[in-house]
């Protein structure tokens, strides 16, 4: 049940990415070091990322399971890309 548990976290923290994201680029809150937020959003995305990581790595876990942070990693990789990677364009 730990990486059910992980998942979860996994989860909030990439919606937490995509809603900080969101209140910097419609305005909802104004920041003074538009960097922090970038960071913290990045922040967000890595820990997501290796906490999907490490329930992949784990042995004698559920295929169902498996596939589910598989399909989470690939997703917060695609919305890392299209966030960070475009942004600097």
């Amino acid at each position: 049940m730990k990486h059910k548990r992980l998942q979860l976290i996994s989860f909030i923290l990439l919606i937490l990415s995509a809603l900080t994201e969101l209140s910097e680029s419609q305005g909802w809150v104004t920041y003074q070091n538009p960097d922090f937020v970038f960071g913290l959003s990045l922040g967000f995305i890595l820990v997501s990322l290796s906490f999907n990581i490490k329930v992949i790595r784990a042995m004698g876990i559920p295929e169902k399971d498996l596939k589910q942070s598989r399909r989470l990693a690939f997703i917060t990789a695609v919305y890392a890309f299209l966030v960070f990677a475009l942004e600097l364009f």
